[in-house]
């Protein structure tokens, strides 16, 4: 069985090259001779809000709250809900949700990196 250290370890991996492929994309379409294919423009409270949602479910997964972790019938409730505030409630322009998906992976790595990275995770068993 595998550590809850090594799949933290192994998704801030995931999240940081997910990030540099996010920048990479964004740098190649700014270079891109195409004025068709100008880059998104970046919404900051869409980074925040992404961020903090990020972090957040990194958060509620690593302390279990709720059962998110060892319940799969909850976490699968909890995402389902979260899924539906994000459609719902969230703002529905291109640069919030493109912007709120890029915050929301560096949230993940900024929580990672602290906790599962540099700590140890919370309520470690």
């Amino acid at each position: 069985m595998v550590s809850r250290r090594t799949k933290a370890v192994v998704q801030l991996g995931i999240a940081v090259l997910t990030a540099l492929w996010m920048v990479s994309m964004r740098r190649l379409l700014r270079s891109s001779d195409d004025e068709s294919h100008e880059p998104t423009p970046l919404s900051p409270s869409g980074f925040a809000v992404g961020g903090v949602w990020g972090a957040g479910q990194v958060w509620a997964n690593d302390r279990d709250s709720w059962q998110v972790r060892t319940n799969r019938r909850r976490g699968m409730a909890v995402s389902l809900v979260g899924i539906a505030v994000q459609r719902r409630l969230l703002p529905r322009t291109e640069s919030f949700r493109y912007s709120f998906g890029f915050g929301r992976v560096f949230g993940v790595v900024a929580y990672r990196t602290w906790y599962g990275f540099l700590r140890p995770l919370p309520s470690d068993d």
